[in-house]
């Protein structure tokens, strides 16, 4: 199976007790990523901005059917902007 992913994917990590989130190989902190330390968040990865999402709700609507909200927690400008998902931009 393959998997392609884009900036509309979204990638679980958890926040460190420090606050900190690890992206390949970099390690990025805001003020608020530390309000949510110790959770688990949703990336998006555009290659230049990393887009931080918390899961809000996810409710089975019906069989085979689920609705999940995310919200934005915050934006992160990248170090680096030659790679995305750990691949290398085009």
């Amino acid at each position: 199976m393959v998997v392609l992913r884009d900036e509309f994917y979204f990638e679980p990590r958890c926040i460190g007790s420090s606050g900190n989130i690890r992206w390949y190989g970099e390690v990025y902190n805001t003020p608020e990523l530390q309000q949510h330390s110790e959770e688990t968040v949703y990336i998006r990865d555009n290659g230049k901005e990393l887009f931080i999402y918390k899961l809000s709700s996810d409710d089975c609507e019906e069989v085979h059917k689920i609705k999940a909200v995310f919200t934005l927690v915050c934006k992160v400008k990248k170090y680096s902007d030659k790679w995305r998902y750990g691949r290398k931009n085009e």
